[in-house]
């Protein structure tokens, strides 16, 4: 079993060769449980105020890890090469924890990275927050709410990247056919869907977004577009991008040499003024 749980670890190792390999540190706590955790990447030589993009993985609320291959080996690939420092957080999942804890969860992590910035010789106003599928609804939650950034220490960040993200707007997604773990998330009363919806808590401007959705079945990019419609009615700044991928693809691939890889460069490089 201990050896099965290396295989991750080890096939990360061998994707950042050269390089790229300067330094990880694995399992860094920013809260009291061991599901609030983060891997932190290096890259070698980073000069001082280098950029961090910090990665949420997705899982239905329940599934998902830091470490997974296809949750970071592109995206390291790609990213510390260019000076990044890369930070993979996990939250806790359900049933331990409702999407709104996860949230919060991601929140305490945004201000744990901020606070530790300087010893990774990374720049706390230049942190870009890229969230997969659940991880992208818990990127837009915590955006809108701003109590609940007040609450966790959440400081704005420079820009939200969320691929093929789910359940932007609850009231509209719950009452119509949606997938069982929806309801395992949030629950059957309206008051527990508003609570979880990042469209219900949205108010004033939010971080500059870039939505990533897949055109391969008809809602992720309706969705998307919807509530990229939203944060521009509210001042924002909102972009969409739609890529023949499916769902799963979108996470993996990016960081790959492919034109979605490359529209979340240029959105990430955009907002650094590089």
């Amino acid at each position: 079993m201990r050896a099965l749980r290396l295989l991750p670890a080890l096939f990360l190792t061998a994707a950042l060769h050269g390089p790229t390999s300067a330094a990880s540190l694995p399992d860094q706590h920013y809260g009291p449980d061991a599901a609030q955790a983060a891997d932190v990447y290096l890259p070698a030589g980073a000069p001082d105020a280098a950029p961090i993009l910090v990665v949420v993985h997705g899982g239905s609320w329940k599934n998902g890890d830091k470490a997974a291959p296809e949750v970071v080996q592109n995206k390291l690939a790609y990213w510390l090469p260019k000076g990044f420092v890369v930070v993979s957080v996990n939250t806790r999942l359900l049933p331990q924890a409702r999407p709104e804890a996860q949230a919060e969860d991601l929140g305490r992590a945004l201000a744990w990275i901020r606070q530790r910035a300087g010893q990774w010789h990374a720049d706390p106003d230049r942190l870009v927050v890229m969230g997969h599928s659940s991880g992208g609804h818990l990127l837009a939650l915590l955006a809108a709410d701003e109590s609940m950034r007040q609450r966790t220490g959440a400081q704005a960040w420079l820009a939200s990247v969320i691929l093929d993200g789910a359940g932007f707007d609850l009231l509209d997604v719950m009452p119509r056919p949606h997938a069982p773990f929806y309801d395992e998330a949030f629950g059957a009363a309206p008051e527990q869907w508003a609570a979880a919806s990042p469209a219900a808590q949205l108010r004033g401007p939010q971080p500059p977004a870039l939505f990533v959705c897949s055109t391969l079945r008809p809602d992720p990019c309706r969705r998307s577009q919807r509530y990229a419609d939203q944060l521009k009615a509210q001042g924002g700044q909102a972009e969409l991008v739609g890529v023949a991928r499916n769902h799963a693809q979108i996470n993996a691939d990016v960081g790959a040499d492919n034109d979605e890889t490359r529209a979340i460069s240029a959105f990430i490089d955009a907002r650094l003024g590089r």
